[in-house]
């Protein structure tokens, strides 16, 4: 499909060419119009002021620069389309109308005929002619044909309002793609290249700004998204009642990170609390998320939601933190065991393991306890450290007194150590946003399958009420099944109200094109006789977006549906276009100018490893009160039995 970027310029350029137009017909044609009683005493003395002021060239260099602006009109808008006459009728068309149009006229009738008859022809044939070029952009392609969609804006406080330039019996269209109400979620679908980030992304980012969201982003290709989110909210902070803090998380690059703890102790008020958090982490973790539940797998889990409980109730949870969550799965796991052995809420989890060290299955205990150990010894990095330990802000970003917008940013080099961390973040914020009397808020999730996110069909179901818009990316259904599992993937695909898909192919294209039902279609066939040739006309019952055009979508193009309200009804609900985003008027890069957000008194490195030597020390620490206070023999400190004597 061709770009109209230049829409308004060539509205305008018709504009002041049909103006210049009808200034000639009116001069040139004076007493002809007055004849018939067409002119005005108003008209009369505008033109009259116009001329004294020397505003006016010779009518005939008049008459040629209206035709040439109204032609450079119609350019710019796009003269696309099959050509309707041959390439010789074109040419007489526009030649013979110029010639009409600058010839020399006696009379005032002649003149008023001589220009608008010769106009008519000349802008006729310039555009049949621009149709030949194939310059003003794709012919219509019978193959890409698709159906009435909606032409009109509707707008809301909340809405995402998306151009789009769409085909429909052999011409093409302009429509819109009425996000009416985005709090019932958005499910974003493209196989990588088909245009996500620039055409979809992109307006929703913008106009969330524009209106007011706080928002929470997860940039798995950091910072392609986060550029867009913060060049926006400089643009447009007067948008905002509260003005918004920006945060960012960037493991690569501390001094340019905000510091934030996903298990700060205000967050983790029960042991179900903590039992969801190791939950999360050993999603994360394992390879392929969609767990089988096993043996070890369910130790791990119970193993870590002790300790991630003993720390939140060991002095008030001034340490419960995921670094101090590492170190501790790395001490001795029998001095682990018999500590949190001795608090009241985990004695009937704990029990178990005591049985089995003492029933001598040190061996089996070993492999449940190193099925969360070996996977967490990977985190134990000083960067990612020094960002989980501190705590900059919470994640109450639509708390209306306090409004944040957050952007938490994957690498995927390093997919495997941030995705298990980034899942933290959201997982927690799912649960932080979800409630009653906050702000509207937008929570986009890019490349959903590189991270699990717990709770997610959930905030989708119940968001709404709580104006949270979610919008999940992926490349392709089969990618959410192969990583959320079946039952949940089908939940999230089914939950959502509004989808957009680019290209994607096999069982995602067919589940689309099946969503979208069918329609009946006009369809003209011919056949040819030794003597005689027959037509016949007929509606046949086909499908709206067959397969193969949701298989062979090109950039920039998406189909989908919306959904809208009781105040706001839309009767298009489906699309299929290219998306169509107007130029900005200016480009600043703000991030480029984005100061770091904390300067370091010393060297940075050392700063960042002291933090990283201090967290170790803190454990160890713990370690020997937690024993002492409990009046526990640690290992290290119990008598080595003799060594045998040897026989003489």
């Amino acid at each position: 499909m061709a770009r109209h970027d230049n829409d308004g310029y060539g509205v305008a350029l018709m504009i002041v060419g049909v103006t210049l137009l009808a200034h000639c017909v009116y001069y040139g044609g004076y007493g002809f119009l007055r004849s018939i009683g067409w002119t005005s005493h108003w008209l009369d003395l505008v033109v009259a002021l116009i001329r004294q002021a020397g505003l006016i060239v010779p009518l005939l260099h008049e008459k040629a620069l209206a035709l040439l602006l109204f032609c450079m009109g119609v350019f710019l808008r796009g003269s696309v389309g099959t050509p309707t006459v041959s390439l010789a009728t074109s040419c007489a068309l526009f030649f013979g109308g110029l010639v009409i149009y600058l010839i020399g006229t006696v009379t005032p009738l002649q003149f008023v005929l001589a220009t608008v008859l010769g106009f008519s022809l000349a802008v006729l044939g310039a555009h049949c002619l621009w149709r030949h070029t194939g310059l003003g952009g794709l012919p219509a392609d019978p193959m890409n044909d698709t159906f009435k969609q909606c032409g009109h804006r509707i707008r809301n406080a909340y809405s995402i309002n998306i151009r789009t330039r769409y085909q429909h019996k052999g011409r093409f269209h302009r429509g819109w793609i009425n996000v009416v109400n985005p709090f019932r979620g958005t499910l974003i679908l493209g196989t990588p290249g088909s245009g996500k980030s620039y055409s979809v992304y992109g307006p929703f980012i913008e106009q969330m700004i524009a209106k007011g969201y706080s928002m929470f982003v997860y940039d798995y290709k950091y910072p392609d998204l986060t550029k867009m989110v913060y060049n926006e909210l400089v643009d447009h902070l007067g948008s905002y009642k509260v003005k918004p803090k920006f945060y960012t998380i960037d493991f690569a690059h501390p001094d340019f990170s905000n510091r934030c703890n996903p298990m700060a102790a205000r967050y983790i008020n029960d042991p179900a609390d903590s039992a969801e958090v190791a939950e999360v982490i050993m999603l994360n973790i394992s390879p392929g998320k969609e767990q089988k539940n096993d043996f070890f797998d369910m130790s791990a889990k119970v193993y870590l939601d002790c300790l991630i409980w003993f720390l939140r109730k060991w002095k008030d949870g001034r340490y419960c933190t995921f670094p101090h969550l590492v170190e501790m799965t790395a001490r001795d796991y029998r001095d682990v065991l018999n500590i949190m052995f001795k608090i009241p809420e985990l004695e009937v989890k704990i029990a178990p393991f005591l049985n089995a060290l003492s029933g001598g299955a040190q061996d089996q205990l070993q492999g449940q306890i190193a099925s969360a150990t070996i996977p967490l010894a990977k985190f134990a990095s000083p960067e990612l450290y020094w960002v989980l330990s501190g705590d900059d802000f919470s994640l109450d970003i639509n708390n209306p007194s306090e409004p944040k917008i957050v952007c938490v940013g994957n690498d995927p080099k390093r997919q495997a150590i941030y995705g298990t961390t980034l899942a933290l973040y959201t997982s927690r914020l799912c649960k932080t946003v979800n409630e009653k009397g906050k702000l509207h808020s937008g929570v986009l999730l890019d490349e959903l399958p590189t991270i699990f996110v717990k709770g997610l069909d959930n905030l989708i179901a119940t968001a709404r009420s709580n104006k949270v818009a979610v919008v999940l990316g992926a490349q392709d259904k089969s990618q959410l099944v192969r990583d959320y599992g079946q039952k949940e993937s089908d939940v999230i695909f089914n939950t959502v109200g509004n989808i957009f898909s680019g290209q994607v192919n096999g069982k995602t294209a067919q589940d689309l094109s099946r969503s979208f039902g069918k329609e009946f279609r006009d369809r003209r066939s011919q056949s040819y006789g030794q003597d005689a040739r027959s037509e016949t006309l007929s509606r046949q019952l086909e499908d709206r977006l067959p397969v193969s055009m949701i298989e062979t979508l090109t950039q920039g193009v998406f189909c989908g549906k919306t959904q809208d309200d009781n105040g706001r009804r839309n009767d298009y609900k489906f699309f299929c276009g290219e998306i169509q985003r107007p130029k900005k008027k200016k480009s600043n890069d703000h991030w480029s100018k984005r100061p770091p957000v904390r300067v370091f008194e010393g060297d940075m490195k050392e700063e960042i490893q002291e933090n990283f030597t201090r967290i170790k020390l803190e454990v160890e620490e713990i370690i020997h009160m937690a024993a002492e206070e409990y009046g526990i023999i640690l290992e290290a400190d119990k008598p080595k039995p003799l060594p045998k004597p040897s026989q003489g």
